[in-house]
């Protein structure tokens, strides 16, 4: 009599439940192509179900898997609970890159900062995120060429700054100090004019992309039109230009506004640019600085200080009383009126 194969069962269910993973990913792929057009939602969608199938096809496989050794179990409980233990960083990866994609945390071509890392994302794998390193050494918010790599578990309990998801512009501001006799009222409208000249071009869809926000969010309306805000300081009065701009574009934004801003100057002459400044006063050695005989005669710092007195033992003064010796340490005579 033929005994049957001990693993048939899991073997066949092995092979089928991959067949079945690979045909599903392949539906959840074609789906995503055919209704998701913006590339960046396409990404996320397209890794957030390779890492769901992947979880659940592994689940199903150690699942079938357990029966043949079931009367193991003890043993194989602690070979799982070690390999929890010794695994728990890449598991926590994991499980990050399911939090990352599910709850819209960030997708590839966002600008993100993580624990004092900023860039823009290439790429979220299994276990790590990829992004291109902006800043460092490098100012403007620019490309180092540093390739960034952090495992996905950093996601949990650490802040992650999105410069872009939800709305996808920031605030920048450019400082512009003059004198205090300089035309304020004609400085801010050339700082006014300039960033209205910069923003117009996309002030419509960051209006459009703060209404959308308010749909989900209870954000309150921002001011989004270009201002100028005033602060006087010990030498100039600083002019702040605030206006809403792309991440990615900041460098190029304060250079043009600095450009025509300083082009309109040019042709002025009621403003001028302030700087830190030092008044100094020198006054002469003459008789009336060094002060004359009379009150150098009546003058004496060491009186009104007072002299320093020295300092007596008053231990052995204390002594010499209860002992009656005198200051040479002889026995005092007795008194002759005694």
């Amino acid at each position: 009599m033929m005994h049957s194969f001990p693993y048939e069962i899991p073997i066949l269910g092995t092979v089928a439940i991959v067949i079945l993973a690979a045909i599903a990913v392949a539906i959840a792929h074609r789906i995503i192509q055919s209704r998701v057009q913006s590339a960046k939602e396409h990404y996320r969608l397209y890794r957030l179900v390779n890492t769901l199938i992947t979880v659940v096809t592994a689940a199903i496989i150690i699942a079938l898997w357990s029966k043949v050794f079931q009367h193991k179990g003890q043993f194989w409980g602690l070979i799982g609970a070690g390999l929890a233990i010794s695994l728990r960083e890449p598991l926590l990866s994991i499980a990050g890159r399911i939090a990352i994609f599910a709850a819209h945390m960030y997708s590839r071509g966002d600008r993100i900062e993580i624990n004092k890392l900023s860039g823009d994302v290439i790429d979220v794998g299994f276990f790590y995120t990829r992004m291109m390193e902006i800043g460092n050494w490098i100012s403007g918010d620019q490309y180092s060429g540093r390739t960034i790599q952090f495992a996905n578990a950093q996601v949990f309990g650490t802040p992650v700054f999105n410069y872009t998801r939800t709305f996808g512009y920031i605030w920048d501001e450019v400082r512009v100090p003059i004198t205090y006799s300089s035309n304020i009222k004609a400085m801010s409208d050339i700082l006014r004019t300039a960033g209205q000249d910069y923003t117009q071009k996309f002030l419509s869809g960051a209006q459009q992309q703060l209404a959308r926000m308010q749909r989900y969010f209870m954000v309150q309306n921002f001011e989004l039109h270009p201002d100028v805000y005033l602060k006087v300081t010990d030498n100039y009065i600083e002019l702040t230009l605030r206006y809403i701009v792309d991440p990615k574009q900041r460098r190029k934004a304060s250079s043009f506004i600095y450009a025509e801003t300083f082009r309109q100057l040019r042709d002025r002459d009621d403003i001028q640019i302030g700087s830190t400044t030092m008044d100094i006063t020198v006054h002469p050695p003459d008789s009336e600085s060094q002060g004359d005989d009379q009150t150098k005669a009546a003058d004496q710092p060491t009186e009104a200080v007072g002299k320093p007195e020295e300092m007596k033992d008053q231990t052995r003064e204390e002594e010499r009383k209860i002992l009656g010796r005198d200051e040479e340490g002889q026995p005092e005579e007795p008194d002759q009126a005694a």
